[in-house]
């Protein structure tokens, strides 16, 4: 299932100052689980340089995994309550995350930056 348009959202947070800024120290990948599917974003310098199908052997410095109806009503352009923000539908259970905290909360703001930019994309 498609959540959102891949190449579309890559162009735009690649072009978007606000991200730019909030993660331009960003080097890392972050993994998206949604259900049995997965989308592994790698950064670079941050800039988003690769969106692929995670294999079997691939890590990640974060992981965020949510059934796919959740990433659906995430992504929806007025979602309902507590699924306006990655961090309060975490805190409500709807998302699960793991990974190194410090690069987490560091780049908060980048990711969240890109939550909207993804959510701009979404396929409805």
């Amino acid at each position: 299932m498609t959540l959102f348009n891949a190449q579309n959202f890559q162009t735009a947070l690649n072009q978007d100052g606000e991200f730019k800024i909030a993660g331009r120290f960003l080097d890392g990948a972050l993994r998206l689980q949604f259900d049995e599917q997965a989308l592994l974003l790698k950064f670079r310098d941050g800039r988003l340089t690769e969106m692929v199908t995670p294999a079997l052997f691939d890590s990640a410095d974060i992981n965020i995994t949510g059934p796919l109806s959740s990433w659906q009503e995430f992504l929806k352009p007025i979602p309902k309550p507590f699924f306006h923000d990655m961090f309060a539908a975490i805190v409500r259970k709807q998302f699960q995350w793991s990974g190194d905290s410090e690069t987490f909360f560091a780049y908060y703001g980048a990711f969240r930056r890109m939550f909207q930019i993804m959510r701009d994309h979404a396929i409805h």
